[in-house]
């Protein structure tokens, strides 16, 4: 049976779950939503959550969806009568796994339909073991070439994926005002710009501190991954060079290679890719600051004088993850 903490005092939403709150395969709990946070902080079961942003008033939803999204103890979908969220593709990218909007909550759920959800992105601990060879079981390779020339806008392609963010230092993102941070993301931009741009690779979907960037894909991420691995290794340098802020700065980095339809820049708000879901996930739920980290299905690029600096780490959503061995500074 299926846990699941709703949090709404909306008719219309408490009338959708109304057919399956009787059924054998959930047990629905419905809470106030003012109490959302006393409530999540003193829970470790495995739950799925509900939480209807229509019950805050719109200065406050942003704010509750981050919460939610920081606490990575249990998944979460979000529940918009008033369709008051533009772009419900970025709350999968950012680790949703349900959206229920207007139109929805004029039928009822179904049992089939919130299993799926509450199973979507669930991270399974599976003693199957997934070959690291270079086989692509999970998607079909399409190819986008050695350079952007033939990837045309609304075809689908395949792509070497990197969530790269920089490590905001807590002291910056606590005492520092709106403008210090903008100008350092304006730095990393322009860094990471002129790293990206001989090999091809575009900032296609930018975040807080960071983005997703796509480089064509045409057998191998290897030139690719050496400069990420420049990166860590040069981070003084880095740091003395390309920043001005007296302090040594890292990133956090996760590659994988996988399928998306090609949208330009800042037209990407209704693209649902499970490939790039994944890599917003494994940047954002499993990178830890200054570590670069890739998949299985990425682990035969890595040059074989390098493979000795990286180890197998844990799981993630079922798929084999490869950690780099930081330097140890002295």
């Amino acid at each position: 049976m299926i846990d699941i903490y709703l949090f709404s005092k909306n008719n219309k939403v408490l009338s959708y779950f109304k057919k399956i709150r009787n059924t054998n395969s959930f047990s629905i709990v419905i809470y106030n939503p003012n109490n959302y946070k006393s409530i999540l902080r003193n829970t470790n079961q495995n739950i799925f959550v509900y939480i209807d942003i229509s019950s805050f008033e719109a200065s406050e939803q942003k704010k509750i969806i981050n919460y939610i999204i920081r606490q990575r103890r249990f998944n979460f979908g979000i529940i918009d009568p008033k369709d008051s969220i533009t772009d419900s593709a970025e709350l999968f990218h950012k680790g949703a796994s349900d959206y229920i909007g207007k139109s929805l909550l004029t039928g009822e759920a179904t049992a089939v339909r919130i299993k799926n959800a509450t199973n979507f992105y669930s991270i399974e601990d599976i003693e199957e073991q997934i070959s690291d060879s270079h086989i692509f079981n999970d998607i079909p390779i399409m190819r986008s070439g050695h350079n952007w020339d033939n990837i045309q806008v609304g075809n689908e392609y395949t792509f070497c994926m990197l969530h790269i963010e920089i490590d905001i230092l807590s002291e910056w993102a606590t005492k520092s005002g709106k403008a210090h941070i903008e100008e350092v993301m304006n730095f990393f931009y322009s860094h990471i710009t002129r790293i990206i741009r001989p090999l091809n690779g575009r900032m296609w979907m930018k975040t807080d501190f960071g983005g997703l960037v796509l480089f064509p894909y045409e057998g191998s991420c290897t030139p690719i991954i050496i400069e990420c691995i420049k990166l860590v290794l040069n981070r003084i340098i880095f740091s003395a060079e390309e920043y001005t802020y007296n302090t040594i700065l890292t990133y956090k980095m996760a590659m994988d290679i996988g399928n998306t339809k090609y949208l330009t820049s800042g037209n990407t708000g209704n693209i649902i890719s499970d490939s790039v879901n994944f890599i917003f996930h494994f940047g954002q739920q499993y990178a830890e600051p200054g570590n670069f980290y890739l998949t299985g299905r990425v682990k035969e690029d890595i040059p074989p004088g390098l493979l000795d600096y990286f180890y197998t780490g844990e799981r993630f959503q079922n798929r084999t993850i490869y950690s780099m061995k930081l330097p140890v500074l002295k």
